[in-house]
């Protein structure tokens, strides 16, 4: 059986910057499907996002319809390079992709982001027996007023971050924190995973996040990639809250 590649699609509402994950996208190597996250119950899910005035995508119109296709749909597809596209292949070098990458690794790769749109992608929480481990870009850099602006000179591939918990943070109380070992202060998990994050804290797990990648020259919200990894124990917490971030590794 094939491995099940998923993406979370995720929204921003620009009002408030924060993000919701309304959606997730599966591909099994022949057929993609597309379904809200009516199903969850994490604070930051549809009904969340609808609430603070979100519309379904006009691709999508049906809140619990589950969207199946042999080809990714044409509105994510759009968001990325056509393999026809002259310099292609200097694109997939640039993300660090074969010349086997599949159009999910495309839109892994690239987040799907548009300018000005509000629409993105991003891995989920992939569980083998009791390891989750994904990747994600830090949050909140540019609006970090403690970030020095040298913060390239200190923070390097391979670097061990540590998170810690700010429950009275006035927008969300399951905010978690990212600090360099040198004790700089580098923004937010996302919130999409932050309340998952949050409760592996809590539950004492062990739980470790180095720097994959920095980008000082890009926008921000591509500054700082890390890799995160944690080893829990599902029998002791519920997880019901946000079992929808998290896949299982089919081999």
């Amino acid at each position: 059986m094939n491995k099940v590649k998923s993406l979370l699609v995720i929204w921003k509402d620009f009002k408030t910057n924060l993000y919701y994950h309304v959606g997730t996208l599966n591909y099994d190597g022949n057929r993609y499907v597309f379904e809200y996250s009516f199903k969850s119950e994490s604070p930051r899910n549809v009904y969340a996002a609808l609430e603070q005035g979100y519309r379904l995508h006009p691709a999508f119109p049906e809140l619990t319809k589950t969207y199946q296709s042999t080809s990714l749909f044409s509105t994510f597809n759009r968001r990325i390079p056509d393999e026809n596209r002259i310099g292609y292949v200097n694109i997939l070098e640039e993300l660090s992709l074969n010349s086997n990458a599949d159009r999910m690794d495309l839109l892994q790769a690239t987040r799907g982001v548009l300018s000005g749109d509000p629409y993105s992608f991003e891995e989920p929480l992939r569980l083998n027996e009791n390891t989750l481990t994904s990747n994600f870009y830090i949050n909140g850099m540019r609006h970090n007023s403690a970030l020095p602006e040298n913060w390239p000179e200190h923070i390097h591939i391979g670097d061990s971050l540590t998170a810690k918990l700010e429950e009275d943070n006035e927008y969300d109380r399951f905010a978690v924190g990212i600090y360099h070992e040198t004790g700089i202060f580098l923004g937010y998990v996302p919130g999409i995973y932050a309340q998952a994050i949050y409760a592996l804290i809590k539950n004492n797990e062990n739980i470790s996040i180095i720097v994959k990648n920095t980008r000082p020259n890009y926008a921000s919200q591509w500054w700082i990639q890390v890799t995160f990894k944690a080893t829990i124990h599902l029998n002791n917490h519920d997880y019901d809250q946000f079992n929808d971030l998290i896949i299982e590794n089919i081999a």
